[in-house]
């Protein structure tokens, strides 16, 4: 392997696609057996074969992205490539957990099956969601939310352009024409609820209590995280972050900008490329791959050693 530096990002909900595990490739540690041990049902076939309804839902994408990254990340491993530093958007965030070895694979499903479960719970069904905005500065939005107080806040800075927004549906359908109306475009996410915004706290309680008797290791590498942008290793530090988690903003162009100036380059872990494209709009000239399979991984490996730069 080359002794460039690498970072490994995962991806979060919404990467997840009836199907996605048809071409991953071997399972070579059991991880959907093991799932299906834990879960108590069979995620592989569910991933594989739908329905789509289901798939879509937090309490189930939520694990089967998370299992998805982890059998990728095994073929990675197995080929001898390890990360300088981790980092995931959302979800995400708790698979880098796991890549980093502060948690282990049955402990951070359980804890992602009570995260899902506790994000799905947290609000009355069709009553919150999410919705990104495009066309309209940070400062522009932050002004044109404030009447709204904690009914719409900023979840999700997710590239310079692009911002997301979280609250009561109501009103979010009261901003849209206010977005409009400023030069921008506001499009609703497919999403249940809406994440990292106050609306979650009765999940970051959940989580609180659910910590209290499973608390995180030590971080084997360094994990960036979403609320700060800035890495941490600290097992207790690590802990208190993943309930505030929830509720706080994703700092994702932050994230990007941090790694690109400390790491060769990037591979995004899991399914879909999201993280991909959402790098490439913060940072151009930062080489970031995604990888969804076994195949990949050694498509990877070869033309890194091959010497290309930008893959």
């Amino acid at each position: 392997m080359t002794s460039s530096s690498v970072a490994f990002i995962f991806p979060g909900q919404g990467s997840q696609k009836v199907g996605m595990n048809r071409d991953l490739g071997s399972d070579p540690k059991q991880r959907w057996e093991q799932a299906a041990s834990l879960l108590g049902y069979s995620l592989y076939h569910l991933v594989h074969d739908g329905p789509e309804s289901e798939l879509t839902l937090t309490s189930r994408a939520q694990p089967a992205i998370f299992v998805m990254s982890a059998v990728i990340l095994d073929h990675l491993h197995a080929q001898g490539i390890r990360p300088d530093y981790v980092a995931g958007h959302s979800l995400g965030e708790l698979t880098a957990y796991y890549a980093a070895g502060a948690l282990s694979f049955e402990s951070a499903l359980s804890l992602i099956q009570v995260r899902g479960e506790a994000m799905a719970n947290a609000s009355p069904p069709h009553t919150t969601g999410m919705a990104a905005v495009m066309g309209v500065s940070e400062e522009a939005l932050n002004t044109l939310l404030r009447p709204f107080g904690e009914q719409v806040t900023m979840a999700n800075f997710n590239t310079p352009s692009q911002i997301v927004i979280s609250g009561h549906k109501g009103a979010l359908d009261q901003v849209a024409p206010l977005i409009k109306e400023q030069g921008g475009k506001m499009i609703p996410l497919p999403v249940s609820g809406a994440f990292h915004s106050p609306y979650m706290l009765p999940a970051q309680h959940a989580l609180s209590d659910y910590l209290v008797n499973h608390p995180l290791g030590i971080a084997n590498v360094p994990i960036v995280l979403n609320r700060t942008a800035q890495p941490e290793e600290d097992g207790a530090k690590l802990t208190a972050n993943l309930p505030l988690q929830v509720v706080s903003s994703v700092r994702w162009v932050e994230t990007v900008a941090w790694l690109a100036k400390r790491v060769d380059r990037a591979i995004e872990v899991g399914p879909g490329a999201v993280l991909t494209g959402l790098c490439k709009k913060c940072q151009p000239t930062f080489p970031v791959t995604s990888i969804a399979s076994e195949q990949g991984v050694l498509d990877w490996q070869r033309l890194i050693s091959g010497g290309l730069q930008h893959v």
